[in-house]
């Protein structure tokens, strides 16, 4: 296997340009000093006095503690073919060590969303304590703030995840024993985000940023400051939905602590977000080069402060390795670190004692693929052997039962056994959450856009073995057939909103439907002999036996994601006062225990009048 200690020359020798020209010495790769002078207009100190800086980061880990089977564990080699096998977390830590020997000053730190999201499904079930151990246990420094840390709420990520108090019952829904044998003691990897701030107060949930220090040949200490930012629409995307939260412009809040910190002395700036960008033909482009790269971070590069010496970036999952040039035409690194354990991302930043600013023109950057031809780090091999020992446990241990089979098979009307069951689920979350009470639950499991909370199968039995014929319903398999980490809102809609939604429902140009399912205290019935667009009469919408008022306010329960109009409903997000009850996967958990066993529903929730249905298949 190569060796990917340095899979490309620094960025500033190559000279990788987007929206703006560098300097000639930089486009030929030559090296060149700062021309800086102090307060007093001397020259600066000797650039053999310079202070060296390593910059480690890692971005997406989404707790991908082993290393990934599919295609998130490989990357393109230097023909463009996706043949290097890459990622697990101890491996991560090798290749860290292995970086940070001989350097004095190294500083090893995540852009965010270390759990959570695309993750394995022994996590979820273990409420992401596993991949907190291993995070307080790679030598990360600090954290950005990613949206699918807020994935479990904001006062649960602070109290529990951060803090480690319990949340619910201790050994059952969290607080889980770790390695070492004690209860989950919290993340020791402090978190920071600037424009993560609550609705009420306008304060931020974490500090906005950090202050490290380095050390000159002479022992003095200079300080660097890391700005951190968390994907603006956090608050308001389907799985971080937090209605007691607001993301703040990404860009007017960098250039606020930016000033912030240049007027406490610091001089040395770095800007952590989660939030990114991707090259042209990124599955296949190098992980060093940064080409044609486009997304929402590039903008902020190109207006951050121009005293920030550099701009990480996350939350695409891409890769790139770019120098873009600021506002004042200045090029900085402008880089982007794969995800799940793929890439760690090495930035060399040299300081000026006389000024405490880095030295740009002497600034370089690569992208290291996390490969497997290292040793893997023993005590973080030995956290993760743990935890992928007790998510088998956990899969394997008794949520409830069912009597009968929920599959998303539909009948003439579009209804089907699983998607009751999960219109139910949302209603029955809504109504045990203070604040969160609705009329009704709604879900789609044939969804016409997007995502598919409900792409799964529940049966009686697993197989032919007569033995399996017993409806016991595993943690594992309620995981990973109903829910997709999802919260459960109770919103605002108007009997009109409600109506066009229902009409939405046939919107394909093939006259297809794309069913609601609903509660069982819902009757409808929808006349499919009229045009689309007046299939839906509000007196066959009968809501607990009364028929929808178009002018009425009703509290709808739903998941985030077809609430915000991602199904392809849109008349959904036009809702009001948002209230968040629980996750899909951690209701659905308490649903078993609370409902246990589990029978099918009779398919009569749903009529179609006046012509044929026309279906999706399961």
């Amino acid at each position: 296997m190569h060796d990917c200690r340095h899979t490309g020359p620094g960025i500033s020798r190559r000279a990788l340009l987007l929206g703006g020209a560098v300097t000639a010495t930089l486009a030929l790769g030559i090296p060149a000093y700062a021309s800086m002078k102090d307060a007093s207009g001397r020259g600066s100190t000797s650039p053999d006095n310079y202070i060296e800086v390593q910059l480690l980061s890692i971005t997406d880990l989404h707790g991908n503690l082993r290393t990934p089977t599919n295609d998130d564990g490989l990357l393109p080699d230097d023909d463009g073919n996706k043949t290097v096998r890459v990622g697990g977390a101890a491996y991560v830590a090798g290749h860290a060590a292995r970086l940070r020997s001989g350097q004095k000053n190294s500083i090893f730190f995540s852009i965010g969303d270390n759990f959570c999201g695309s993750e394995p499904t022994d996590n979820k079930m273990l409420s992401d304590e596993g991949p907190a151990e291993v995070l307080n246990n790679l030598g990360l420094r600090f954290s950005t703030l990613g949206n699918h840390e807020l994935d479990y709420g904001t006062d649960y990520f602070l109290s529990h995840m951060v803090q480690g108090k319990p949340a619910g019952t201790p050994g059952r829904d969290s607080s889980f024993t770790d390695s070492t044998g004690n209860p989950y003691g919290g993340l020791k990897v402090p978190y920071y985000s600037a424009n993560m701030v609550r609705k009420d107060t306008g304060a931020t949930i974490l500090p906005p940023y950090n202050v490290e220090h380095v050390t000159g040949p002479d022992g003095t200490s200079y300080p660097i400051g890391f700005i951190h930012l968390t994907l603006q629409h956090t608050p308001t995307g389907s799985s971080s939905y937090n209605p007691d939260l607001v993301g703040l412009d990404v860009v007017e809040t960098a250039n606020k602590y930016a000033k912030t910190l240049k007027d406490q002395g610091v001089n040395a700036l770095v800007l952590c977000i989660h939030d990114g960008a991707m090259q042209q033909n990124n599955a296949t482009a190098p992980i060093n080069s940064g080409t044609a790269v486009d997304g929402p971070a590039l903008d902020l590069a190109k207006k951050a402060d121009p005293d920030i010496c550099a701009v990480i970036t996350g939350h695409w999952h891409w890769w790139f390795n770019a120098m873009v040039p600021d506002p004042k035409g200045v090029p900085r690194p402008f880089v982007e670190a794969g995800h799940a354990g793929q890439i760690i991302n090495e930035i060399n930043l040299h300081i000026d004692p006389a000024t405490g600013k880095v030295v740009r023109e002497l600034t370089t950057s690569t992208n290291h693929a996390v490969t497997l031809d290292v040793t893997p780090d023993p005590a973080v091999q030995r956290i993760v052997d743990y935890w992928t020992e007790q998510g088998k446990k956990r899969y394997a241990t008794v949520a409830g039962k069912v009597t009968g089979d929920f599959t998303r098979t539909p009948d003439a009307a579009g209804e089907s056994t699983l998607g009751n069951l999960g219109a139910d689920l949302m209603l029955w979350s809504a109504n045990r959450h203070p604040g969160g009470a609705a009329d009704f639950g709604l879900v789609t499991a044939s969804p016409r856009t997007g995502s598919n909370a409900f792409d799964g199968t529940l049966r009686y039995a697993k197989g032919d073995n007569p033995a399996d014929a017993d409806g016991v319903l595993l943690y594992g398999e309620a995981y990973a057939n109903l829910g997709y980490e999802n919260p459960v809102l109770t919103v605002s809609l108007t009997g009109e909103q409600i109506r066009q939604a229902l009409e939405q429902q046939w919107q394909d140009a093939d006259g297809a439907m794309a069913p609601l399912s609903f509660s069982a205290n819902v009757k409808a019935a929808f006349d499919v002999g009229k045009p689309v667009g007046r299939r839906v009469n509000p007196d066959a919408f009968l809501i607990n036996g009364a028929p929808l008022d178009p002018a009425k306010t009703y509290r709808v329960a739903g998941l985030g994601y077809t609430l915000i109009g991602a199904d392809g409903y849109p008349a959904l997000a036009g809702f009001t006062n948002p209230f968040r009850n629980g996750r899909d996967h951690e209701e659905f958990i308490a649903y078993l225990r609370a409902m246990s066993p589990l029978s099918p529903s009779k398919l009569n929730r749903v009529t179609l009048v006046g012509g044929a249905a026309v279906c999706p298949a399961s």
